[in-house]
């Protein structure tokens, strides 16, 4: 008997180029068993739509062959990146199988880097009898973000109808993997597909384990990692003097960056709620020329952080400044420091550049509408919700930042990943 013991993840069971990885081995292989390895959040998209086991029945349907008996198990671990965790779990499962006398299949290629590599440490460690397969994407190139369909919006009979494997015929994109640096290779590419993700955190963990990366590489990763955090030391030096150098004399384009990586990893509450002090300092940026801050503003520490604080006395000697910012209001309730309400308020006042003032005004309606409410309220905040709220795509909000800061580059952290590619490939090379 076969038994095929595949995680399922994003690219499963089809993408709009065709079989997933889990599929595809089903349709190829022909297990009489297949067990699926569910994380929590596979389970719950099983458990809305069955999308896995109604691929594996469509499949089956479609071929004449009696369907696969299938199995779910359900993983309670949530810290899906983390490779040390799947160990015991997948070790306890694949000791099953084994011991049953059945041929074990084993899907490397879906579900996280972390349970691919748990898989891989353990069919390399060569006590377990098993097969381990990977399966080449239709494209046979790496994945892009626009193969893989929404998983919150899935309709898998209408994703069997456009399956291109049923139109192109079957080509097998399976293989068993055989040679001795396996693990290092599948080590790699986990770590490309991570950087490519922007999850240059859980990048850096793997690719420490890598015996083949070199040291640059290594420290690249980790600059990456650090430089989303704003943290900007040891890319200075790993980048220094190149068109990715890290931007110490200009924070705010570094932040711009950051803004632009979580949007485009899906983060969009948290994208919604950075773009308050994005806002502030490019409205301090526009104000500038005209109203130098030294006019209404000082700059005091709170804690540790540093804030723009009122200058009192200089706003009450300017008429101007004193109607503008309601002086009487600030004499009253003393606020402790200058909200996007005063800079736009001065920004009215003061700016002569008509088209930043527009744009400004854009980024404060968006602040205004979704930004309190995702900071301070639990609630959905899915890609159309916040769009819906904001009456704006939140690919324009990103690239009004990018527009008025004037001299941005879209596309940092994906030059970076491709950038780390290089070097990893120049290491197996």
């Amino acid at each position: 008997m076969t038994t095929l013991l595949s995680p399922v993840g994003t690219a499963d069971p089809i993408t709009i180029l065709g079989d997933g990885p889990m599929l595809h081995i089903v349709r190829m292989r022909r297990p009489e068993k297949v067990v699926l390895f569910l994380s929590p959040k596979m389970a719950g998209f099983q458990e809305r739509d069955q999308r896995y086991t109604r691929a594996i029945e469509l499949l089956s349907s479609s071929e004449g062959l009696v369907a696969p008996e299938i199995q779910l198990i359900k993983s309670d671990n949530r810290e899906v990146h983390r490779f040390d965790l799947f160990i015991d779990e997948f070790e306890d499962i694949l000791r099953d199988l084994v011991a049953s006398g059945e041929h074990v299949l084993v899907n490397t290629s879906s579900g996280t880097a972390g349970m691919a590599q748990a898989l891989v440490a353990l069919g390399s460690f060569g006590r377990l009898d098993i097969e381990l397969l990977q399966v080449t994407t239709p494209r046979n190139d790496t994945n892009k973000k626009d193969d893989r369909e929404d998983p919150d919006n899935y309709d898998v009979d209408l994703m069997w109808e456009l399956d291109r494997e049923l139109e192109d015929g079957e080509t097998d994109r399976v293989t068993t993997v055989q040679t001795p640096n396996f693990s290092e290779r599948l080590l790699r590419e986990n770590v490309s597909s991570l950087c490519h993700s922007y999850e240059f955190e859980a990048a850096n963990e793997l690719v420490q384990k890598m015996t083949s990366a070199s040291d640059k590489t290594k420290q690249m990763v980790a600059a990456a990692a650090a430089r989303l955090n704003l943290d900007g030391n040891l890319s200075a030096k790993v980048f220094g003097g190149t068109e990715l150098s890290y931007k110490s004399n200009d924070l705010l384009l570094e932040y711009l960056y950051v803004m632009e990586a979580r949007l485009k990893q899906g983060h969009y509450a948290e994208f919604v709620r950075a773009l308050s002090p994005a806002l502030t300092e490019l409205m301090r940026k526009y104000l500038q020329p005209y109203l130098p801050d030294k006019r209404y503003m000082v700059k005091k520490r709170r804690g540790s952080d540093e804030v723009y604080a009122y200058n009192i006395d200089a706003i009450r000697e300017d008429k101007k400044l004193s109607d503008t910012l309601n002086i009487a209001y600030l004499d009253k309730k003393a606020p402790s420091y200058i909200n996007n309400v005063a800079f736009m308020s001065l920004v009215k006042a003061y700016c002569k550049d008509d088209v930043a003032v527009r744009k400004l005004e854009q980024l404060r309606d968006v602040e205004f509408a979704a930004r309190n409410s995702l900071a301070h309220t639990l609630r959905v905040s899915s890609r159309s919700s916040i769009e819906k709220q904001c009456g704006t795509p939140l690919d324009r909000t990103m690239a009004l930042l990018f527009e008025l800061h004037g001299s941005a580059n879209p596309g940092l952290y994906e030059r970076i990943a491709d950038a780390i590619d290089a070097s990893l490939n120049g290491a197996r090379a």
